[in-house]
């Protein structure tokens, strides 16, 4: 017989076994799973006495030695000893189960009030969580209505200032319509351009607009304003014009821009544009101002951007200069004026470098020989000229080319006669050199 804190890891380990507990682990390990296990069923581990196999062994082995040495020991002491023995084990085990039962019980009482009061507390807690989250709901939904109706009310004051203000503005343009001044091509500011198609019609189209603008003409206005624009030839486009649409300015500003407009001229422009090359007696200005105009008219629907290197490039192309051209290609310019400033001041940079030489005359003496050779060559040159006779008129002194006889004359014969001299003279003269 032994306490929990007598016994032995293998008595231990059989103790734990027997309960169906985990038997591994020191003897501190298993001494604490053991009482833990003995608690649960309600024993008083300090009270209580485990019975061990091997002391029963060793109390058999006494009993018997004893028996063998005292013969006189009655059997029935020995059986009165072991039912007592059995009851008492008996009784310790009804008390232990009795126990096991009342602490089984008092375990359930208590985890079941345990578990009843974790469960009122989070039912409590839950509602009141839930109490508190409809109660800031509730507030958030009468704020957000508050501010929906504020923001209702300012739209119908704003819709309402608007309307009135567009009846104040309606109102307004009314009173402008009635009481205007009558503007007419007569009261005018600026004095109507004309145009006789000498000039590109986009220059006068654009003119027309600029002083319609500054007279304040309205469609109405720019009709007799344009009537009296067109001059000479442009005037006859009038003639083409049907009667209803003599009226409407954009039906003749139309039929203007059919007769003179450079769409139908953008390909000769181009051409132009591409064949244009700096002339011997032009400067450069006028050069650069030719080539602007030119590709303006040969992309006039283009961007500007394109427009730009167009005109670039066909200046560079023409420059006359050489040096001018090579020093304009070596450093190249983002825009037209840039490259044409950079231009001019090459060339002046060209002008002002070349050294200025000035012509001095010499007097050398002739040898007396050189006057005689050249007086003996001059006599020769003019032999020569004499003996060459017209083929028509049979003079000497100029070839068939250059006579002005008629062959079918009547002295036809004798420029026959003075032709045949002149051969043989010319066959004579031949000889004579050679």
């Amino acid at each position: 017989m032994a306490k929990l804190s007598e016994l032995k890891i293998p008595q231990l380990k059989k103790e734990l076994e027997n309960r169906g507990l985990n038997t591994t682990g020191i003897k501190l390990e298993l001494q604490a799973r053991q009482r833990e296990a003995m608690e649960l069923e309600g024993i008083d581990v300090e009270e209580y006495v485990f019975h061990l196999d091997g002391e029963e062994t060793t109390k058999i082995e006494e009993k018997n030695e004893t028996s063998q040495t005292v013969t006189s020991t009655d059997l029935n002491m020995i059986l009165a000893a072991i039912s007592a023995q059995t009851s008492t084990v008996a009784s310790q085990l009804e008390s232990q189960e009795n126990r096991i039962t009342s602490k089984i019980e008092s375990q359930e009482t208590r985890i079941t009030s345990k578990i009843e009061a974790q469960e009122t507390q989070m039912s409590t807690q839950i509602t009141s969580k839930m109490e508190a989250q409809e109660e800031r709901l509730s507030l958030q939904v009468a704020k957000m209505s508050s501010q929906l109706e504020a923001q209702n009310t300012k739209i119908v004051q704003v819709e309402d200032k608007m309307d009135a203000d567009i009846e104040a503005l309606k109102s307004r343009i009314q009173e402008l319509q009635i009481n205007r001044p009558t503007v007419s091509a007569s009261n005018t500011k600026v004095k109507t351009p004309s145009f006789d198609g000498s000039v590109p019609f986009q220059v006068f189209k654009l003119q027309f607009e600029k002083t319609a603008a500054v007279n304040n003409w309205n469609a109405e206005d720019k009709v007799p304003a344009l009537f009296v624009a067109l001059k000479e030839p442009a005037a006859e486009i009038l003639q083409t014009i049907p009667e209803g649409e003599r009226n409407n300015y954009e039906a003749l500003m139309a039929a203007v821009e059919r007769r003179y407009g450079s769409e139908h001229r953008k390909q000769i422009f181009q051409i132009e544009l591409q064949n244009r090359y700096q002339k011997a007696s032009e400067t450069l200005q006028e050069f650069a101002s030719d080539i602007e105009r030119l590709a303006q008219l040969a992309n006039a629907d283009a961007p500007v951007e394109y427009t730009e290197r167009i005109k670039i490039q066909s200046f560079i192309n023409g420059i006359l200069d050489v040096e001018t051209k090579r020093a304009t290609y070596a450093n190249p310019k983002l825009t037209f004026a840039e490259t044409v400033s950079h231009a001019l001041t090459q060339e002046t940079a060209s002008l002002l470098s070349k050294p200025a030489y000035k012509a001095h005359r010499v007097d050398v003496e002739r040898p007396d020989w050189v006057d005689a050779i050249l007086e003996a060559l001059k006599g020769t040159q003019q032999k020569n000229n004499d003996a060459v006779k017209g083929f028509k008129c049979g003079k000497p002194g100029h070839i068939a080319r250059y006579c002005n006889t008629n062959p079918n004359s009547s002295n036809n014969v004798g420029g026959r006669k003075r032709r045949a001299e002149g051969d043989e003279q010319i066959s004579k003269t031949t000889q004579s050199l050679n």
